[in-house]
């Protein structure tokens, strides 16, 4: 049994491992750049470069801002580098702010601090940093205020409700800086929401998370983005990504990996026995993604023929009896 996922497992499976071992990777010490001349006393500083507030920098703000100020200046960032002063902040306040900076602000923060470092150590500018504009210093907005979503209304329902979404459109974990990840930070602080504020709507927040999926998506390499659709994996092909990851990190993919997540959604669907209408939005997602008809040997066409049948006998077939 196949769907359109087929074709996009191995990538998905390596773009998803990747990401566990930077996460899991501690951030790396500090060390002096290659002496290419004394250093001439700083006439700015990272705070005045880069429009970031290090209050908000956490972890693995910080870890994302050391590994690209390292990638554009050809060594690790010195002490006074915007990488330096993020390690610093986050040694105060791990987990960051309830509403941390997006990656493309951090991405470009970074590399507008290497062009600061290098000009003041007297180094060449890579041929990236040669390209790099400096962002203006006024604050970047969050996803959440982007697309209009009041935060202090979201709990942990509303939280799992976006993740799930997201995580759905984009076929990876949605990264730090999304719509899901702050609405997960959100919901830490009150489970419940804030005392006295309205929940979004379950449709603004459907809405909401999809267009956000497409933000991410668009600002990622594009040969990085894994489509990978949760609602319609078969169980063949969550065990071999399962498999894939494995190989790739060497250990069993941990909760929260991608592998983790196709295997609860298919153990989930399987458990439901196959309505019309589930049978019905299997085959839209299927037929939208491939671009025409699924063939027969596809998930949707399987969950067709069972919800036809558990429909004239009033029978309770499932995708997973059927090996789906």
């Amino acid at each position: 049994m196949t769907s359109s996922n087929t074709p996009f497992l191995e990538k998905a499976a390596y773009v998803d491992a990747v990401r566990i071992l930077q996460d899991t990777e501690p951030l790396p010490p500090l060390e002096p750049p290659p002496a290419l001349k004394p250093p001439t006393p700083p006439r700015t500083t990272a705070s005045t470069t880069a429009s970031i507030d290090l209050d908000s920098i956490g972890e693995a703000e910080a870890r994302k801002i050391v590994s690209e100020e390292h990638r554009a200046l050809g060594y690790r960032p010195p002490e006074g580098s915007l990488a330096a002063q993020a390690q610093s902040a986050a040694a105060r306040h791990p987990e960051g702010s309830l509403i941390p900076p997006n990656e493309k602000a951090l991405a470009e923060a970074a590399e507008a601090d290497a062009v600061r470092v290098a000009g003041e150590l007297g180094g060449q500018p890579s041929y990236k940093m040669q390209h790099i504009t400096v962002p203006s210093k006024a604050r970047q907005l969050s996803a959440a205020e982007t697309l209009g979503i009041d935060l202090r209304g979201v709990g942990r329902n509303e939280a799992n409700q976006i993740m799930s979404e997201e995580h759905s459109e984009l076929g990876f974990r949605p990264p730090a800086g999304s719509l899901a990840a702050e609405a997960q930070a959100a919901a830490a602080h009150h489970p419940q929401g804030e005392p006295g504020v309205e929940h979004p709507d379950p449709i603004t927040l459907v809405k909401a998370a999809r267009e956000d999926a497409q933000r991410v998506a668009a600002e990622r390499e594009p040969d990085t983005v894994p489509c990978i659709n949760l609602h319609t994996i078969t169980k063949q092909e969550a065990q071999l990504l399962e498999s894939l990851e494995h190989k790739f990190l060497g250990y069993t993919p941990p909760s929260g990996s991608l592998a983790a997540q196709a295997q609860v959604a298919v153990a989930r669907r399987g458990a439901q026995p196959v309505t019309k209408e589930l049978a019905a939005f299997l085959y839209s997602e299927e037929h939208r993604t491939l671009g025409y008809e699924p063939p027969s040997d596809n998930i949707a066409v399987i969950a067709q023929s069972l919800a036809d049948q558990n429909a004239a006998d009033g029978g309770s077939r499932t995708l997973a009896e059927a090996g789906v």
